[in-house]
């Protein structure tokens, strides 16, 4: 599923442009509601939306209204605003616009290493008819199954810890070689920019590379010399 960041506009049909226009490409289109990074809750992006219920089930409906297809999905994410009974309010408006699920972050715009809310979470999802997926703090097979349990969430999403471990969801508990390697070959296809390439080698071998190796990798600057280090540090061990 290919996920767009939908951003607060001034026009509600500027912002639906994006979903339409995307549609026939992928399976659906998120409205990113949780971002934290103060440059985007300055901007009024990101998590600043939940401050504004009614502009997002605008958003929420207006796409739903333009986008014909019915297996296309708009589901929207969101964090924790101070009230928990805004929070739940905020949901049910977005249900009511007619998204397919919403995912939760359990903390809210301003908490970043505080222990996610899951009693919050598990409130939501008491609360909604549609799908709520829990999101925060999953890092292994065991956590995601851990929030399940305590949420009774319809699925749960990760974001650092697929960004480290790409096969968590198979049980890996770091970043196999094979996957590192498939990573590549995709890369090699699709010939990304750099900075994004490394970037995703960097997380995915946080685990594998020990610490002064680490800070060699995370400083290399082209593609040749990653793929030179690896052919010499990494995939070596596999000889």
């Amino acid at each position: 599923m290919s996920v767009i960041k939908i951003l607060e506009n001034e026009h509600v049909t500027k912002i639906c442009a994006p979903m339409v226009r995307y549609s026939n490409k992928c399976a659906g289109v998120d409205i990113n509601c949780g971002c934290p990074q103060r440059w985007a809750m300055e901007e009024g992006y990101g998590s600043h939306l939940i401050k504004k219920p009614e502009l997002v089930a605008e958003m929420v409906s207006s796409a739903k209204r333009r986008i014909t297809d019915p297996d296309f999905t708009i589901s929207t994410k969101i964090r924790l605003l101070d009230d928990l009974r805004e929070t739940v309010d905020l949901c049910r408006q977005i249900e009511a616009a007619g998204a397919d699920f919403i995912t939760v972050h359990g903390r809210t715009p301003k908490q970043r290493s505080e222990p996610v809310d899951l009693e919050a979470i598990k409130i939501i999802k008491e609360s909604l008819n549609i799908p709520v997926i829990a999101n925060g703090d999953i890092y292994t097979i065991d956590d995601a199954e851990r929030v399940g349990e305590i949420t009774k969430v319809d699925g749960v999403m990760s974001a650092r810890g697929m960004l480290e471990n790409p096969a968590m969801f198979f049980g890996y508990a770091k970043t196999p070689r094979e996957c590192v390697k498939r990573y590549i070959e995709i890369a090699q296809l699709k010939e990304p920019r750099f900075m994004t390439f490394h970037h995703h080698l960097v997380f995915m071998l946080e685990k594998s590379l020990p610490k002064p190796k680490r800070k060699v990798f995370n400083n290399l600057r082209n593609k040749e010399a990653v793929l030179e280090f690896l052919s010499e540090h990494y995939f070596a061990q596999d000889e």
